[in-house]
């Protein structure tokens, strides 16, 4: 999974700490796990839209490797993602992928039903059942709050094994996302704020060319 594909993904959570405690694994799919991501999934159905601003980290073998800061912007089948080294934006007919340093911008029919899952984290948890087996590992104690916390293996192969959710399970939001790759990499994001409801116009999804001076743009539409 590249980079920016894995922070879509990981787009709606909130921040928080994982507290390492012994790990008290249950059947999966079970139905613990299913009552939490279905009282989640009844909140996002409620946001018109989310805002959320992040830090991803990035480790293999508990050695830190990177760190990306970053903004997101989600309505319906519409979202921007920006970052130093890239930006994305999407208004659910088109996909545009803009790199910062190369000054280029790539255009792509956006395809809902290959980027519902990877590129719309409202998607990703409304339609876990589609793609995850879940599992509800055990509630914890972050800092004075009460997490739960709860394992997503996907059902097709992919490059990652499993993904964990940790919830405050009193607020019923994500406050963070881990992906544990095959290959030893460990992807943990972070929200530094979480807003919903901010009234997004549809044109803050469209990529503005006249904005970009000098920019190369390559329509593979």
């Amino acid at each position: 999974m590249n980079k920016i594909g894995l922070i879509i993904v990981l787009s709606l959570s909130v921040a928080g700490v994982f507290a390492q405690q012994p790990m008290q694994t249950r059947k999966f799919h079970d139905e613990e796990s299913a009552n939490i991501l279905k009282e989640l999934q009844k909140k996002i159905s409620a946001y018109k839209d989310i805002s959320i601003s992040f830090t991803l980290r990035s480790e293999k073998k508990d050695k830190f490797i990177d760190e990306i800061k970053g903004t997101s912007i989600i309505k319906g089948d519409k979202y921007v993602l920006r970052t130093d080294q890239q930006q994305i934006y999407c208004n659910g007919i088109s996909v545009w992928s803009y790199l910062t340093e190369q000054k280029e911008v790539t255009i792509s029919k956006y395809d809902k039903d290959e980027d519902s899952q990877m590129m719309n984290p409202l998607k990703m948890i409304q339609e876990y059942e589609k793609s995850y087996k879940s599992n509800f590992i055990r509630e914890t104690v972050e800092k004075g709050v009460l997490m739960q916390i709860i394992d997503l293996t996907p059902l097709k192969p992919t490059s990652y094994y499993k993904v964990r959710l940790t919830l405050d399970k009193n607020k019923k939001q994500i406050i963070r996302i881990t992906i544990y790759e095959k290959d030893g990499m460990q992807y943990t994001y972070i929200v530094n704020k979480f807003e919903v409801n901010k009234n997004l116009q549809d044109e803050q999804f469209v990529f503005d060319i006249s904005k970009h001076s000098g920019v190369e743009v390559i329509d593979m539409r």
